[in-house]
C-alpha cells in the first residue's frame, strides 16, 4: 500500500516538520505563545489543518460587529466584541496543494473563524526539486535538512509575527473600513458573489439565510454569514476553502452593492 506516488520535483514537507516548527513560533512569541490553545484541527484524506488563537491576543471591534448576532445561538456582537487572533497552518503530503500559514481570526461571539490571506507564508511543494534537472547533482542528507531548517524557520517567524495584539488590530481597523457598506438586495448581492468565488446554489442559500439569521444588513454580514456557513460543513476541505473567501467576499458585495 501507498499513500501517495510523488515526483522528484515534489519537496516533502512532512506534517509534523511543520508542527513543530509552529510550536517554536508560538514559544518564540513570548506570553502571547504561554496562552496559545488549538482550536481546531482536521486531517482529512488530502491535508492537515490547525488553527491556534492567544486570548492574550485580543482587540475589541464594537463597529464590526455592534449589529451581528450569531446565527447559532442569537448572542449579540454588540456584547462580546472581541477578536482573538491566531494562526491557520495546512499542508499535504501527497501532492494536494502547497504548505501554508496565514492569520486567522476568531469572532468570539459565534466562533467563526476568518482567514487573513493576504499576509499568509505560502511554500509550494512542487518545483523545489534539489537537484539539477539532469539528476546528476543529487542533494545531500545535509543539503535537504538546511533546506528544511529555512522552511521551518519561516514558519516560526510567522507564527510569531501573526501573534501580535498590534497586527491583529492593524487587520481588524482595515476590516471595520470596508465592512460597513449596506447591503439593499442581499439575495442579487449573494448571488452575483457567489458566481464570482463559485459557491454552490446549495452554498448561496446557505449563506443568504445565515446573513437574514445575522442581522447585519452590510458587507461585513455578508462576510459573517460565509464563515458561520464554513462551520456547518462537516468534510474539512470544504470548511476551509469557503472560510477562506469570507474577505473576498465582503469586498465584491461592497463592491456590487
Amino acid at each position: 500500500m501507498a499513500r501517495a506516488f510523488l515526483s522528484d520535483r515534489y519537496n516533502r514537507i512532512e506534517n509534523l516538520d511543520v508542527l513543530l516548527a509552529a510550536l517554536d513560533g508560538i514559544r518564540a512569541s513570548g506570553a502571547a505563545g504561554q496562552a496559545a490553545r488549538v482550536v481546531g484541527g482536521d486531517l482529512s484524506e488530502r491535508r492537515m489543518y490547525l488553527r491556534v488563537t492567544s486570548p492574550e491576543v485580543q482587540v475589541l471591534a464594537p463597529k464590526l460587529l455592534e449589529n451581528y448576532r450569531s446565527p447559532f445561538d442569537g448572542r449579540r456582537g454588540a456584547d462580546l466584541p472581541v477578536i482573538s487572533g491566531g494562526f491557520i497552518i495546512s499542508n499535504s503530503e501527497t501532492g494536494c496543494g502547497a504548505f501554508f500559514v496565514a492569520p486567522w481570526l476568531q469572532f468570539e461571539v459565534c466562533r467563526n473563524g476568518l482567514v487573513v490571506k493576504q499576509n499568509q507564508l505560502r511554500r509550494a511543494h512542487l518545483g523545489a526539486q534539489l537537484t539539477d534537472e539532469d539528476g546528476v547533482i543529487e542533494a545531500s542528507p545535509e543539503t535537504q535538512r538546511k533546506n528544511l531548517e529555512l522552511i521551518t524557520a519561516k514558519t516560526t517567524d510567522a507564527v510569531r509575527s501573526f501573534l501580535d495584539v498590534d497586527y491583529v488590530t492593524r487587520i481588524v481597523r482595515e476590516l471595520e473600513a470596508e465592512a460597513g457598506v449596506e447591503i439593499r438586495d442581499p439575495d442579487t448581492t449573494i448571488k452575483l458573489v457567489g458566481q464570482k468565488l463559485r459557491y454552490s446554489e446549495e452554498q448561496q442559500h446557505d449563506i443568504l439565510n445565515h446573513f437574514i439569521r445575522g442581522g447585519d444588513p452590510s458587507a461585513g454580514g455578508i462576510m459573517h454569514a460565509v464563515t458561520s456557513v464554513a462551520q456547518t460543513l462537516t468534510d474539512a476541505d470544504s470548511a476551509f476553502e469557503l472560510e477562506s473567501t469570507a474577505i473576498g467576499a465582503m469586498r465584491l458585495a461592497a463592491a456590487t452593492a
